[in-house]
């Protein structure tokens, strides 16, 4: 781990709110292009009080050639502001769709205060050294308030990605247009992406502030080098790494030690967060009516951001975060089994559905105990062909079914380009069912979930994970009237209502959960199954056909 160099000496002086007054005339520091910082005048129009819960921000008004003609652009997050050599705060928030370049300025005393929140005494988030070289995301280690992945939607690729950090649903950029006084926008650097991926990552993360660009790029290649950490100099949090890159770029206000406090706002607003902190090469600012933004590269990894508060971010530069490698193989026809596929192509829907990329959000967030991945591999395989038979019918070759028969159920499957065909599933009617209507479920295995019990462990729960129908099989599921239980991560069947009474006590809430017992038949069909149909049966309880 190479140490990033930064400024020696104590820490500036501080410039207290109670003492800003408007007129008053300083500069702020940032990167303008390379990685020196550079000042530009500024001037202390007003203090709005309470513009965030218990958070003031002082009204400035940009007094430079320079950022006259761009206003506060995004990655200026940060910039140390000084009145008379002492640091009063960063620039953190512009009004948007003004003529006047202004902003808002985070006073340095509500953001040294978001260095005494708690943190979890957890050495497992922070290792020494770097992730491996390739492709490669941080390890997300969710706060004890972060939303369960099993609740969160899941549309597509790139909402997955937002909702795996625990982002908020709306943020403080979320209507566009309107003029007020917002977050100076995050560029997010990103190179390696396609330019539709780029568009869906902007739809899902311009609410948290965040403005994905196709303007920077990843890291130079070259020996490793330490970096360095100033105020006013370029700071990012890379979120992945390797053949494709993502970094947030912003500016460093303060620097102490090992500590240092940028952006002056959340990058996401998620608490306590293990990302890599990396040094950062600013190319150019792109002035714009919409939106003018710094354009940047990553340089070298410096530390580690440990905390995304309202006020500010905070890192650690003596501390490495892990990074989860990820490896994507692409191939072509031949690999079998087929468990997954997508009639729609190759889709940020049909990606996002997929059991892979479902099972790292639910390992993360699991209820248990925490989890950490060592690394994540992807195998695709693309076929361009519709190889997919729609589920159209269902019948029965009688009206007289019985109860304990095995009834030959006729499925009729369209195939894409070609005529129907049927397939005859023998199906076993439950002699639980006798003299009762019941309603038959036949679906593709893509669409069932198995039976699991409640998991009450961290394995049990992985042992669900791993239970599914393939795509490629038809279900049949037949609802009986009986209940089971399910207790201490197993399901338990064919109890008498007696002993359900006792597992299930109504004198208390910890009790064996109840779930209603389906009879299953599954059958492999000849290829790919889309779609469901149903009926109801009436089942006779004896061979003379009364009910």
């Amino acid at each position: 781990m190479l140490r990033a160099t930064v400024p020696s000496g104590p820490p500036p002086a501080i410039l207290p709110l109670s003492e800003v007054r408007p007129g008053m005339v300083g500069q702020a520091l940032t990167v303008f292009q390379g990685t020196k910082p550079e000042p530009f005048k500024i001037r202390v129009v007003s203090v709005l009080r309470n513009f965030l819960p218990k958070e003031d921000v002082i009204l400035i008004r940009a007094e430079d050639p320079r950022v006259e003609f761009s206003g506060i652009v995004a990655g200026m997050s940060g910039s140390p502001v000084y009145i008379d050599g002492k640091l009063v705060g960063a620039v953190a928030y512009a009004w948007s769709f003004a003529k006047e370049p202004l902003g808002g300025v985070t006073p340095i005393e509500t953001m040294l205060a978001e260095r005494a929140r708690p943190r979890r005494s957890n050495e497992e988030v922070l290792a020494g050294g770097a992730a491996p070289s390739g492709g490669s995301v941080p390890v997300h280690h969710a706060s004890a308030d972060a939303p369960r992945a099993d609740e969160a939607p899941r549309v597509d690729i790139a909402k997955t990605f937002a909702e795996g950090l625990g982002l908020p649903p709306e943020g403080p950029n979320a209507a566009p247009g309107q003029p007020r006084l917002v977050r100076a926008s995050v560029p997010l650097a990103i190179s390696g992406f396609t330019p539709r991926t780029v568009a869906e990552l902007s739809d899902e993360l311009r609410p948290a502030g965040v403005i994905p660009l196709q303007a920077g790029g990843g890291r130079k290649l070259g020996p490793p080098a330490p970096g360095h950490v100033e105020p006013g100099s370029a700071i990012g949090v890379e979120l992945v790494r390797g053949d494709m890159s993502m970094v947030a770029t912003g500016t460093v206000t303060y620097v102490d030690g090992s500590n240092v406090l940028a952006f002056g706002h959340p990058l996401f607003g998620i608490g306590e967060v293990y990302l890599p902190l990396v040094d950062a090469e600013i190319h150019a600012f792109l002035p714009s009516l919409a939106q003018s933004f710094k354009m940047s590269s990553p340089l070298n990894e410096v530390g580690t951001l440990v905390q995304d508060r309202q006020s500010c971010i905070i890192g650690n530069l003596d501390a490495r975060t892990s990074m989860l490698p990820i490896d994507v193989r692409v191939t072509g026809p031949g690999v079998e089994p087929r468990l997954f596929f997508s009639p729609e192509g190759v889709s940020a829907h049909a990606l996002a559905s997929s059991r892979g990329l479902r099972a790292m959000g639910e390992l993360l967030f699991n209820p248990f105990e925490p989890a950490v991945l060592d690394r994540m591999d992807v195998d695709v395989r693309v076929e361009y062909r519709r190889d997919v038979a729609e589920i159209v019918g269902v019948s029965l070759p009688g009206q007289d079914v019985h109860a304990g028969d095995t009834v030959p159920l006729k499925v009729t499957l369209r195939p894409y380009g070609a005529p129907e065909y049927v397939e005859t599933v023998p199906v076993i009617i439950p002699r639980t069912v006798a003299g009762e209507v019941v309603k038959v479920d036949v679906s593709t295995g893509a669409l069932v979930h198995p039976d699991v019990p409640q998991a009450e462990s961290l394995k049990g729960y992985i042992d669900n994970m791993r239970k599914s129908y393939s795509a490629s099989s038809i279900v049949v599921t037949l609802q009986t009237p009986d209940d089971g239980a399910s207790l201490r991560g197993r399901l338990i069947q064919g109890l008498p209502d007696s002993a359900l009474d006792t597992l299930r006590p109504a004198n208390q809430t910890r009790r064996a959960d109840a779930y209603h017992i389906a009879d299953r038949t599954v059958f492999p069909s000849r290829q790919l199954v889309s779609g469901k149909q149903d009926l109801s049966i009436a089942v006779k309880d004896d061979v003379l056909g009364t009910r």
